[in-house]
């Protein structure tokens, strides 16, 4: 019988801002049959907590991570020192703890450090700082794209984590036809956007896009919904100003799920991502997406998608007409290359890799037992 193997810590924090894909990674991590985790820690507790004890909570953090790289609040606070390896679910709850090179950092993007001015103030530099760190120490580290283990490598190219590799997020099983509900308001038919309401996602120039397009004139809608992050208030003005665009809240998921199956298209023309999940989800649901041309959501989507510039307007009206009024061969051809894309995104496969490198990670043997 093969050796007991020490078992592997979780931070799972975002567990407190469970509207983020990082959410359901953690989530996904977490009901791994086999996964040889260890305690699951929410900041300094190892039970999520609730209601208000979840705001302070989150806050606490928010200061000790602000002081540790910025100066400030709770930056006197020392780090909690994990007798096991820890698995950061993102770099943000690294300066919680004291990291280390058996330690392991989930990375999705570094846009905060490249593109500041798309995030809130000052999450730039607290991400400049985590990253140095991250760089300097060279824990394990994962990627949940292509895209964004080069964006590291071209940030700190000396960098020489302990192992490096991609694992892509798991698309969720949970939005089935069946749960479905119709938004109030919302009638086809539409075109779709999923995602946080800001400068970051680019739909202030989808919008603008939209109304260049004259689809609104032949009955066509754009509905977009999502939590409000940085530069809202500029995609709230134009949605308002523009003819057939609806712009909704973070929605349920019954309701979303009843966007993802009677949408005509989806459209996600970001600036900037990490991975983008709404693309693998609508890809999954049958719809063809257009995305930014030369990124990451080309890297999710695969050929299956139409591509544009996201700092063209004309290009994005353009390939929305062709979105809108595709023959019914080409969708066909395009939802099969799509198909094949998203498979990659399997929530057996993905725990799958997720296993492999627990184990490695254990320096465990295929058929170990963990404790």
């Amino acid at each position: 019988m093969p050796a007991a193997m020490t078992r592997i810590d979780i931070d799972f924090s975002l567990a407190m801002h469970n509207r983020t894909g990082r959410f359901f990674i953690g989530r996904d991590l977490i009901e791994t049959p086999g996964l040889p985790l260890g305690d699951v820690y929410y900041w300094r507790l190892r039970s999520p907590p609730r209601g208000l004890v979840r705001r302070v909570v989150g806050r606490l953090q928010r200061h000790q991570v602000e002081g540790r790289t910025l100066g400030g609040r709770l930056g006197w606070l020392p780090p909690r020192r994990p007798s096991r390896s820890l698995l950061h679910l993102d770099p943000y709850t690294v300066p919680s703890t004291e990291l280390r090179r058996s330690d392991i950092v989930l990375c999705h993007d570094v846009g905060p450090v490249t593109h500041p001015h798309l995030f809130a103030p000052a999450v730039g530099a607290i991400y400049r700082e985590i990253y140095r760190l991250v760089a300097a120490t060279g824990p394990h580290m994962v990627f949940v794209s292509q895209a964004s283990r080069r964006g590291f490598e071209r940030l700190h190219p000396a960098a020489c984590p302990t192992s490096s590799r991609v694992i892509y997020p798991a698309i969720r099983t949970d939005l089935s036809a069946q749960m479905a509900r119709r938004p109030e308001g919302i009638e086809a038919p539409f075109l779709l956007t999923v995602g946080s309401i800001g400068e970051r996602k680019n739909q202030a120039r989808s919008i603008a896009a939209f109304a260049r397009s004259g689809l609104a004139l032949r009955g066509l809608r754009y509905v977009l919904c999502g939590a409000r992050e940085p530069g809202f208030e500029r995609v709230a003005a134009a949605a308002a100003q523009a003819e057939g665009v609806v712009l909704l809240p973070y929605v349920a998921d019954a309701e979303l799920a009843w966007l993802y199956a009677n949408a005509a298209g989806f459209v996600l023309a970001s600036q900037l991502e990490g991975f983008a999940m709404p693309v693998a989800e609508a890809a999954a649901h049958g719809l063809v997406p257009l995305v930014s041309t030369g990124g990451v959501l080309e890297e999710v989507a695969g050929d299956g998608a139409l591509v544009a510039d996201p700092e063209d307007e004309t290009d994005i009206a353009a390939r929305m007409v062709a979105l809108a009024h595709m023959a019914t061969d080409e969708k066909a051809e395009r939802q099969r290359r799509l198909a094949t894309a998203v498979a990659r995104f399997d929530l057996a496969r993905v725990q799958a890799e997720w296993l492999r490198a627990f184990t490695e990670w254990s320096g465990a043997p295929s058929d170990a037992r963990f404790s």
